[in-house]
């Protein structure tokens, strides 16, 4: 696998397979008094049936795969946030992995069906 193909392997992972996964989990646990943003958000979703809640977490991840792909398509050079103007240089392990990261991140979420 190559270096720029392993970083956005663990990157993907670490976002949908933990992250993505712990938000579902506790936004999944019993509704509660507490004003936190989770108790606040899993007070909301306590109202939806379970094909909405599921709903609103598949969008959840459409929300994560989109925010990766500005960040990544930055570091590529392809998009450019306002203000933002120069380019980077982005290394793994001493090899220079920028110009296709956003790309592969949405191949993989293309292949894990999250835009639908």
């Amino acid at each position: 696998m190559k270096s720029d193909q392993k970083f956005v392997c663990a990157i993907f992972d670490e976002l949908f397979e933990k992250n993505s996964e712990q938000y579902k989990e506790s936004l999944s646990k019993s509704v509660n008094s507490d004003s936190d943003p989770y108790a606040k958000a899993r007070n909301a979703l306590a109202a939806l049936s379970d094909d909405e809640r599921a709903d609103v977490f598949a969008f959840f991840d459409v929300v994560i795969a989109d925010s990766a792909s500005v960040i990544l398509g930055a570091l590529d050079g392809v998009h450019f946030p306002d203000g933002i103007d120069g380019d980077f240089v982005v290394a793994y392990d001493g090899e220079e992995i920028q110009g296709d990261l956003m790309d592969i991140f949405i191949e993989k979420a293309q292949e894990k069906n999250i835009y639908g």
